[in-house]
């Protein structure tokens, strides 16, 4: 995947929004999901897969690309 424009600030925040919204809403039981559980996949790395979870990076890429695509921002009540 190539670089892409910087984020402004407001599109980082959506996008890190987003990031969030999606981890949780893949959970069967989001109240059980951790805050810990999510930092752990995501603490960067200096390799290729640019964190200890390489599906976390490619989900940053994802809800970033979707923010750069003005895709609807997720709401409650999770679909």
């Amino acid at each position: 995947m190539t670089h892409s424009e910087p984020l402004t600030q407001a599109q980082a925040f959506e996008a890190a929004y987003r990031y969030v919204w999606q981890y949780m809403d893949r959970e069967p039981d989001p109240d059980r999901v951790s805050l810990q559980e999510m930092l752990i996949a995501m603490e960067p790395t200096a390799d290729s897969a640019r964190s200890s979870d390489p599906a976390s990076f490619r989900d940053w890429l994802e809800c970033v690309a979707a923010t750069q695509r003005r895709d609807p921002v997720p709401r409650f009540p999770s679909s």
